[in-house]
This record gives C-alpha cells, structure tokens and sequence, in this order.
C-alpha cells in the first residue's frame, strides 16, 4: 500500500497547473495542480494527520469531487488499533476531518 502512497505523492508533486474548471480529481494530474493551486492540500499532510489522531494503517485513499458542492474530499479507510476499519472523509481544501464511520 505505502509504495502506491508514494507513488500517488510523487505523482502529486510532478504536475503544472491547469483551470479549477477542468479538475478531475480522478486525474493525477488535476489534483496536482490543485495542489499547486492552493485548492487542495497535499495527501501528504492529510496521512500525517490521520497518523497523529488514529496511529492507524491506511487501506485506502479516494479523492472525490462531491456533486452538489464540487469540493474536493479526502475518503480514507483505516484500520484501527483495535482492529476496527474506519472510513474517514477530510475537506481537501482546509484539511479538516468532515467524517468518521465505522466500516460495516
């Protein structure tokens, strides 16, 4: 998992800029330029946070664009220290924890 991580941030770090209204955040590419944009924070910094508060394994990471809003947010899945899977959404923009559900 952390090689992909990796891979997902160095990809993140590669990229220029294009128009908010062309960003995808299925592409790489857009959300590195959001990114440099100052419209997205780093998935970098969202891990550090997730580490910080819940000392957890990442399973998964998602960026996802909401439709109502268009707001760019962080889905991340935990494994927890006591053996729970959490599923966790963080504003890409501000960084803040939004959600918190336990995995059924």
């Amino acid at each position: 998992m952390w090689p992909k991580l990796c891979f997902l941030l160095l990809i993140l770090l590669c990229v220029p800029a294009i128009p908010p209204s062309q960003a995808d955040p299925e592409d790489h590419e857009s959300a590195r330029r959001a990114v440099e944009r100052g419209e997205l924070r780093p998935l970098s910094e969202i891990l550090i946070a997730v580490e910080k508060e819940f000392g957890a394994r990442v399973l998964e990471v998602e960026l996802e664009r909401r439709k109502k809003t268009g707001a760019l947010v962080y889905e991340i899945k935990i494994l927890a220290r006591d053996g729970r899977v959490l599923e966790l959404e963080y504003d890409g923009r501000t960084g803040q924890r939004i959600r918190i559900e336990e995995d059924d």
